[in-house]
């Protein structure tokens, strides 16, 4: 399990409605009630990545589902992947084995 979650960037407006809905003014308040730090909340409100348990605990007091509006630090952010189609095939004539060259690799980007 990832030590820390995000709100994804889908779910960022229906957050901060959530903020104002549940009676919270502004982040400070929310920092307050929760004992999180106003930098903590401020991140979870943007979408920045938080610690696990201080990002279930936001979605408690703003009666969020923390499964429906998270996305882990580590989504895969990658070229599309390809297809057999795609591939290279590269020939080795000593062995007569044939191997598949893609031209692109994904990459795992951890923000």
């Amino acid at each position: 399990m990832p030590r820390s979650l995000r709100v994804h960037h889908d779910y960022i407006d229906k957050v901060k409605l959530a903020v104002i809905q549940n009676g919270y003014p502004n982040q400070k308040a929310l920092s307050y009630d929760t004992g999180l730090s106003l930098t903590t909340v401020s991140k979870f409100l943007t979408g920045k990545p938080i610690d696990y348990a201080n990002f279930e605990e936001l979605c408690r007091k703003l009666n969020l589902n923390w499964q429906e509006i998270t996305t882990t630090n580590e989504e895969v952010k990658s070229t599309p992947l390809h297809t057999y189609k795609d591939a290279k095939k590269n020939n080795n004539s000593k062995t007569g084995e044939q191997r598949l060259i893609f031209p692109y690799f994904t990459n795992v980007v951890k923000n």
